[in-house]
């Protein structure tokens, strides 16, 4: 719930109300404030962790269009996300980047990351069928299968 309440981009006045009422105490506005930058690390150290020890056979990517405020303004932006399944089949988060949208020089500054910190050995990417998207698939994974998300198909 903390990530989802961060990433819906709810202010620090609004987290300390909804703690008072559900839990009977409240949290400062300045401690909602650093437990949202410990997230932030979290997330970096995430992101930056070594991926070169493990294969990943298949790698979903999707994006989800939020609006977030930035410099005073209430703006779209898009997070990306990776999730890999490795060769025992499990899933793991691979990186999440936030992005001024779901250009193809986002998705490639985000696929560059992944392969900064080692992504390699992917076999087939999934994602829904965006051109700008599927360029940047192609550019950064040449040889590897691409194939459209069945969810977003239907």
């Amino acid at each position: 719930m903390p990530m989802e309440i961060a990433i819906k981009g709810v202010s620090t006045r609004k987290v300390r109300r909804i703690t008072e009422e559900l839990c009977g105490t409240s949290f400062s506005e300045s401690t909602v404030s650093k437990l949202w930058q410990a997230l932030d690390l979290m997330v970096r150290d995430s992101n930056e962790r070594p991926l070169e020890k493990t294969t990943y056979l298949s790698v979903n990517v999707e994006a989800l269009q939020l609006k977030v405020r930035k410099n005073g303004r209430v703006v779209p932006q898009s997070a990306m996300a990776a999730v890999g399944v490795n060769a025992a089949g499990y899933r793991e988060i691979l990186g999440l980047m936030i992005g001024d949208g779901e250009s193809e020089a986002s998705w490639s500054e985000f696929f560059i990351g992944l392969k900064q910190w080692g992504l390699r050995g992917v076999y087939l990417v999934l994602s829904y069928h965006r051109g700008l998207l599927v360029n940047a698939v192609h550019r950064h994974f040449q040889g590897v299968a691409w194939k459209g998300c069945k969810d977003h198909l239907m």
